[in-house]
């Protein structure tokens, strides 16, 4: 998203003993006597550390250094009275004018240090950043002493350097107390540094529920254990993790860079105009032409109609899922005050249909989970609800039947796989309306992968129905997809134009 931008086209070099300036101007920095640099140019810049934390994390790092702070200053203040004290004591009056500056100065140095508590403003450390080109990639390393209480610890040349995440892997920590972990990109040769850390827990607890691998406690696993992901960052720190259009926009491309199966995308708001917009038109481009499978939460804007969010609930290309919670759940303490006698629909998941008469909904998954959360949260897991949770869930099992597709040879389409999930979804409820609810209802993985099986030589084919109403210039639904048993026929596009009057 760019929120951990950091301006690192400031070039220096190093003296003899090893030492550059950094960019923040505290003091000179040691490089690390092992690292590679043909060139000896290092890029330097500096970031306040607050801007990339979350305002949760941002919270109780304030709190602990204030507390810290405030015990610092009582010492001070305590030292400052028995000076003052020990000065009285000595000069039981004070006449003399260089005795009264003396006692004046004392005083006002007590005085400086009990009102500054009422003026604290923690604006937060600075940590210093340096990048320079090995040879073979760029490499980055963080001077973050501020951030530690040992003056010792966190100095630049202990730094163990990190280069794009893509191509190592690795993370690093800015401290003991924060416990934030952060990955590095740098782009324009090295003149743009990227801190990349979490805008919320949000991301790490959708991961968890897709796709955590815990090989000693499978309890915890996820939906497909093991499965490969590709974190993409769309929530900008700056704005309160809301995402942008280019966060979502770089996120597609790389989707597509990395030859995705899957996308999850557990974000969304309403919308006015349902299937229309800029990112509408990549996210179908990715979907009709790079076959990638988009699968999106619908909302938790219910239990009125109408209420499916974008992108999720209104875009065709997408499978919509709502938030389903069944007695086990329910007992479970997932947000319900009694245990229904069966799975039913969160009444917080948002219901269908949209503006221009879309179901919304396609399919319900699980809408609460008890999930991993990212370390400075400070507790392994977290229990969250939504239908952000829902689908992961359902991400999780697509992600199942792909696998075993592509085990047996079978080609993967999203039109194959959004059909054999809708076919034998279970119905929730047994009222015409409760489609608007749960869409074909709750998934199953089993069902599904029966059907593609079954259905797997049949020709698929894709069009488009474009209806133009009397009146206006704008078609009001341009997708559909079907599966025939017969013809030749692989893909087509048809143009429909119904005439009002006919």
């Amino acid at each position: 998203t760019g929120s951990g931008d950091v301006d690192t086209s400031k070039v220096v070099k190093a003296d003899g003993d090893g030492r550059i300036r950094g960019a923040s101007g505290w003091a000179s920095l040691v490089v690390g006597s092992s690292w590679k640099n043909p060139s000896g140019e290092w890029h330097v810049g500096y970031k306040l550390v607050y801007e990339l934390f979350t305002d949760s994390l941002t919270s109780r790092l304030k709190k602990e250094r204030k507390k810290k702070w405030d015990e610092k200053n009582q010492e001070e203040i305590a030292k400052a009275v028995m000076h003052l004290d020990k000065f009285e004591q000595k000069h039981t009056k004070v006449e003399d004018p260089k005795l009264k500056r003396v006692r004046g100065d004392l005083q006002n140095r007590i005085d400086i240090l009990r009102n500054q508590a009422d003026t604290y403003d923690d604006k937060g450390p600075v940590i210093d950043a340096v990048v320079w080109h090995d040879g073979e990639v760029w490499r980055v390393a963080l001077d973050t002493q501020s951030l530690e209480d040992d003056t010792k610890s966190g100095k630049l040349a202990d730094f163990v350097p990190l280069t794009n995440y893509r191509i190592e892997r690795k993370y690093g920590v800015f401290s003991k107390l924060d416990a934030c972990t952060f990955v590095v990109n740098v782009y324009d040769e090295g003149n743009i540094l990227s801190i990349v850390t979490d805008s919320s827990p949000h991301g790490t607890h959708v991961a968890g529920i897709a796709a955590a691998f815990h090989p000693q406690e499978p309890l915890l696993n996820g939906v497909a254990p093991g499965a490969q992901l590709i974190s993409c960052k769309i929530g900008d720190s700056r704005l309160g993790s809301m995402e942008t259009g280019t966060g979502l926009t770089r996120a597609l491309i790389a989707s597509v860079e990395h030859k995705c199966d899957l996308i999850n995308m557990s974000y969304g708001e309403p919308t006015l105009l349902p299937d229309y917009g800029r990112f509408v038109d990549l996210v179908n481009e990715v979907v009709n032409e790079h076959r990638l499978i988009f699968v999106s939460s619908a909302g938790n804007s219910g239990p009125a109609l109408s209420t499916v969010g974008a992108p999720g609930g209104t875009s065709s290309s997408i499978i919509g899922v709502g938030a389903y919670v069944s007695p086990a759940m329910a007992a479970g303490a997932h947000s319900v005050v009694e245990p229904p006698a069966e799975g039913l629909e969160y009444t917080w998941s948002s219901r269908g249909p949209t503006a221009d008469g879309d179901l919304g909904v396609c399919i319900s998954a699980p809408g609460g989970a008890v999930a991993p959360v990212p370390t400075w949260t400070l507790q392994g897991r977290m229990l969250m609800n939504g239908t952000s949770m829902a689908s992961p869930s359902a991400c999780g099992g697509i992600a199942l039947l792909i696998s075993a597709m592509k085990a047996e040879g079978i080609t993967v389409s999203p039109y194959s796989v959004r059909k054999a999930l809708e076919n034998t979804s279970i119905p929730v409820g047994g009222l015409p309306e409760d489609k608007l609810t749960s869409g074909q209802g709750l998934m199953q993985v089993d069902k599904a992968y029966e059907y593609v099986q079954k259905s797997q030589d049949f020709p698929c084919v894709w069009y488009q129905i474009k209806i133009n109403q009397s009146g206006k210039s704008t078609p009001v639904r341009p997708y559909c997809s079907s599966q025939i048993n017969h013809g030749l026929v692989r893909s087509g596009i048809v143009s429909w134009v119904a005439d009002p009057a006919s």
